[in-house]
């Protein structure tokens, strides 16, 4: 039975989410589960079948193709899976000061409900949660930046984009004036609120969207 379940990092791999986009479908009851002490595992055969249903509705795009669509605000948020290869998930554990100093570097595009804000979606700061866009080269020297560790669990969410496809994202990209941040494209971000289990953060994606229209 063991080998039938999948930690909640490895679904999300296998998904193309979050694993606390995994956690609340599971909690949801959306996805079975069984908890063990603190963390959750989930079945595999549920899993595949999520994933047959996402390729049912469209294989996803690779990178390039995603940012693109991205940048066009073309994105369908009805399935948000199908922009899975816009960066691979990296989780981290780091303190609020170095987080910071990541939000500052060039290769860094902040995302999430910092970058709704930034827009002007009147979400509420989730300090429990942090959204990056970050290059490749910049996610290969987080260790020698900042004080760093992987944690498949951790608050801080990089999706790390192929160096090849950053210039993709960055040209999306806003500065926020005197801010020295900038935020992600609209619709990266407007996907990275999908993966939230609060609907506030839903209606603020759709926003977003819709505001670029």
């Amino acid at each position: 039975m063991a080998s039938d379940l999948l930690s909640l990092a490895d679904a999300s791999a296998l998904l193309g989410v979050s694993s606390e986009r995994v956690r609340q479908l599971v909690v949801a009851g959306d996805v079975p589960g069984v908890r063990f002490g603190n963390a959750w595992a989930v079945s595999r055969g549920s899993i595949d079948s999520r994933r047959q249903l996402s390729n049912s509705r469209g294989r996803p795009l690779n990178a390039a193709r995603a940012w693109e669509a991205i940048a066009l605000v073309e994105v369908d948020l009805s399935n948000v899976s199908k922009y899975r290869n816009r960066g691979a998930i990296h989780r981290y554990e780091m303190s609020r000061a170095d987080l910071e100093f990541v939000f500052e570097q060039d290769g860094a595009l902040v995302s999430g409900a910092v970058a709704a804000n930034g827009y002007g979606e009147l979400l509420r700061g989730d300090d429990a949660v942090a959204y990056l866009y970050v290059s490749a080269s910049l996610n290969n020297e987080m260790g020698a930046l900042v004080a760093a560790v992987p944690d498949q669990f951790g608050s801080v969410i990089f999706r790390v984009v192929p160096d090849d496809v950053w210039p993709f994202a960055e040209s999306a990209a806003v500065d926020q004036g005197e801010a020295r941040e900038r935020l992600a494209p609209r619709a990266a971000v407007a996907l990275d609120l999908m993966d939230s289990g609060d609907p506030r953060h839903w209606v603020a994606a759709k926003n977003l969207v819709e505001a670029s229209g």
